[in-house]
């Protein structure tokens, strides 16, 4: 039963695409941007269409007077005609493009592209543009230039993408094209090579109501080797150990050195909870973006604190851990999680870019949450590893009383219909909490 299930919504996914690309590029743009009916793609420019029509005039005036004079002109302009179109072809023949792209983005901001372009043939290539082309109105692409390359000559085309949302994107492929050497066209070259990027969401500024570590948060047990203050044992010395460390007495009855061995600090633990179900009648997954940007302020407020945070989500988890370099890589990993979430009572849109068999998985568990809602079943969170005894943050929007979900709650948060903090409080313990 599931198993149809998926494939009648994977063939419901499908024929939405298809109305989505009619109604983006429509029928003849569509037409044109086939490979195998239009392997290079002409697009005439303002000067061309003059010197079409100042052709066009002389062919006609030729014809008609029988004048020498205007068949050597006529001759002349589709001479350089076709020159342009054959420098042009030159330029676009043996082209190797390389990505060298960041693994992520920020949405709402542009992020650069280097394209590393090698001109694999004997002549020089001129007036390079290169850069991802993307039919999502989402999504702003800028190519990027190379002026000249020679012979075997590898280049660089710096471009830009900006995601006005936060999700997994992807792109139709790479688009080189050249108006050399007269500007009268701009031919194009599709490489039909998507690829996929994951667009970041922004992280909030969010304060928290009371600050310090040792005042909140579950002790948690590192039982691990470290600099701390609870003695662990002895062990034999290696280089590198502090004199301090050093255990004379045992050394002198062992008759070699023997040094203290520390346990970690322990740390406090906290988790935050987010149910990103729907605040409101939209399907408009857009309208998770800002509370996913406060909930990442959230963790990121708590690593500042010396927390070791972990995230917890209807989609998933991100283990606790603590930003014991600095460099934020916990905050990016959890960043990462929340760029992938879609509204958890409502189907994924078709243009989400992920697999079929990834979105007829959501698209199928949404369902499964929907029909909970309504018949007033709590929510059941993924099971998190090494939670422990974690203070719980529950994440909700105020205009969703009507969800409930499974677990405890230590402090509430409190979430504005359009994703802004309302606010964050503590809570008695309770089991069943509403979300």
């Amino acid at each position: 039963m599931t198993q149809s299930r998926q494939q009648i919504l994977i063939a419901e996914r499908q024929r939405e695409l298809v109305v989505l690309a009619r109604k983006r590029l429509g029928f003849w743009r569509r037409m044109g941007r086939s490979n195998r009916l239009f392997p290079r793609k002409l697009v005439v420019t303002r000067e061309g269409k003059w010197i079409i029509g100042i052709t066009l005039l002389l062919g006609a005036a030729a014809v008609n007077t029988g004048n020498n004079l205007l068949y050597l002109l006529l001759s002349l302009a589709i001479s350089v005609i076709s020159i342009s179109g054959i420098l042009s072809e030159y330029c676009l023949r043996d082209l190797e493009l390389t990505r060298c792209y960041p693994a992520d983005v920020l949405a709402g901001q542009a992020t650069t592209l280097r394209l590393e372009v090698l001109n694999a043939k004997n002549r020089a290539a001129l007036h390079i543009e290169a850069g991802e082309l993307s039919d999502n109105p989402a999504v702003l692409v800028r190519p990027g230039y190379v002026l000249h390359l020679a012979p075997h000559e590898r280049g660089q085309a710096f471009g830009a993408i900006k995601p006005l949302r936060r999700g997994p994107l992807a792109t139709v492929g790479l688009l080189v094209t050249t108006a050399y050497p007269f500007g009268f066209a701009r031919k194009s070259r599709l490489y039909e090579t998507p690829v996929h990027l994951l667009a970041l969401t922004d992280v909030a500024d969010v304060q928290l109501p009371w600050r310090g570590a040792a005042q909140r948060g579950a002790q948690h047990s590192s039982n691990r080797a470290g600099q701390g203050d609870a003695f662990r044992g002895l062990r034999d010395a290696r280089a590198g150990d502090a004199m301090r460390d050093i255990h004379w007495k045992v050394s002198a009855r062992r008759e070699r050195l023997v040094a203290r061995e520390w346990e970690a600090d322990a740390s406090r633990v906290a988790v935050v909870r987010f149910a990103h179900v729907a605040p409101g009648p939209s399907d408009d997954i857009a309208t998770l973006d800002q509370a996913c940007a406060t909930v990442a302020g959230l963790c990121a407020a708590l690593l500042r604190d010396g927390l070791t945070v972990g995230l917890q989500t209807l989609q998933g988890d991100v283990p606790p851990a603590m930003d014991a370099t600095g460099l934020g890589d916990v905050l990016q990993r959890m960043r990462q999680h929340l760029a992938h979430l879609v509204l958890a009572d409502r189907r994924p849109p078709a243009d989400w870019a992920v697999t079929d068999a990834e979105w007829a998985r959501l698209a199928l568990a949404c369902e499964t949450r929907a029909a909970q809602i309504v018949q007033n079943v709590p929510l059941s969170w993924p099971p998190l590893a090494d939670m422990g005894h974690a203070e719980v943050f529950l994440v909700s929007f105020q205009s969703r009383a009507d969800v409930q979900t499974h677990g405890r709650a230590d402090v509430r948060v409190t979430l504005a219909p359009d994703g802004t903090l309302l606010t964050i409080a503590r809570v008695a313990d309770f089991r069943v909490g509403a979300a």
